[in-house]
């Protein structure tokens, strides 16, 4: 798969090459285990997971920004929130389970410099998590890679709401899934780059790297 045309364009503002590592952060979105294990077709999570763990390391090996977006697994959805009930059995389980909690991969040696951002249940982007859109307003950050799951929840609503927000967005698709596979393909094959940037891990650090350098 070659990469989408101007997306590493250095001299172009609407392209992440253009943004230097400073400005530049990673979301890790709903990555709780109980979905890795339990939303997504067999196998498929610890796929993901592996691919956002290495994203991850080379983010944080470039100085690159790291985020981690998540659902406050004891909060009360708002109260206009469809299908509170779902909600309830979901938190229900995912705390009996420890289910709320990030894989081990994805956790290892964050600090105080690698924060954790949580929303309510029924929040379905990220950027409804207290403090998060001004913290990247603080930290000068314009351009976001974005992975979770699932695709067409977390992962579309985020980047949908970044562009309009005037961020640079960049979903990589491999460190997305969805719980129908169909979906996910459509989703960033027609949907995603009509307003952002999609290309697989891979190719997104070769590229920003060989843009940069």
């Amino acid at each position: 798969m070659s990469a989408p045309t101007g997306l590493f364009n250095r001299k172009d503002k609407s392209s992440p090459a253009y943004y230097g590592p400073s400005q530049t952060a990673l979301l890790l979105l709903d990555f709780h285990s109980f979905l890795v294990e339990k939303a997504l077709p067999e196998d498929a999570g610890q796929a993901v997971v592996e691919i956002a763990v290495k994203l991850r390391d080379w983010a944080k090996s470039k100085g690159i920004l790291v985020i981690h977006g998540l659902v406050d697994a004891k909060g009360t959805p708002f109260a206009t929130c469809k299908d509170q009930v779902v909600f309830a059995n979901v938190q229900k389980m995912m705390s009996e389970t420890d289910g709320g909690d990030e894989p081990a991969a994805l956790t290892e040696g964050v600090d105080e410099d690698e924060p954790t951002f949580f929303r309510l249940p029924g929040y379905v982007s990220a950027l409804r998590s207290p403090g998060l859109p001004q913290f990247l307003m603080t930290k000068g950050i314009t351009s976001l890679m974005i992975c979770g799951i699932s695709t067409s929840g977390c992962v579309l609503r985020t980047s949908m709401a970044a562009t309009d927000l005037e961020f640079v967005v960049t979903v990589i698709e491999d460190a997305c899934a969805d719980p129908h596979q169909e979906v996910h393909d459509m989703l960033v094959k027609k949907v995603m780059p009509n307003r952002g940037y999609v290309a697989n891990a891979a190719e997104f650090m070769e590229g920003f790297e060989r843009a940069r350098g």
